[in-house]
């Protein structure tokens, strides 16, 4: 009987980590040596942005100046080695975990990789703990959304307005 309140319990334990727990893209072991495509930062939520900002940039403003207490942060973007060259065409994807976009500051990986050329979403910190469920814009909804209203930037939900150190 003891063994059988021990499997319940286990079992409960279980669930409830599954329903916090809101990414859809895994976490990719690894990451930390794939080749960094992009760095810049996450301007604090005090910053006036230039009245010329586009609106993605104004977006991307308002969606995570909150970052780091509101401090922001620096941001690196790395691309999984195996698809560099789908990187530089801008797509498309082959499945499996394809970019990182990492807030050191803020203990946040942003995720997204292609399932059946279609771009899913997670958000992660490096102990690779599922963290979307802590702000609405780290949920997969919302990354999924905003990188479908900016298809001529984020093709194939791969934002890339920044230009890149890879060369083709």
């Amino acid at each position: 009987m003891r063994a059988l309140g021990l499997l319940s319990f286990l079992y409960i334990l279980l669930l409830s980590s599954f329903v916090k727990a809101e990414s859809i893209a895994s976490y990719p072991v690894g990451w930390e040596f794939w080749p960094i495509v992009k760095e810049t930062i996450i301007y604090p939520e005090n910053s006036d942005l230039p009245a010329e900002s586009s609106l993605f940039a104004q977006e991307t403003f308002r969606a995570y100046s909150w970052i780091n207490n509101g401090q922001g942060s620096s941001l690196t973007i790395r691309v999984n080695p195996k698809k560099i060259k789908q990187y530089l065409n801008r797509g498309p994807y082959s499945d499996g975990p394809t970019v990182v976009a990492i807030s050191e500051q803020a203990d946040l990986i942003r995720i997204t990789e292609h399932i059946g050329g279609e771009a899913i979403y997670g958000s992660y910190n490096h102990k690779g703990e599922d963290i979307s469920h802590s702000h609405p814009s780290l949920k997969p909804g919302y990354c999924n959304s905003c990188h479908s209203s900016y298809k001529d930037i984020c093709r194939h939900g791969v934002c890339s307005v920044f230009g890149s150190r890879l060369k083709k």
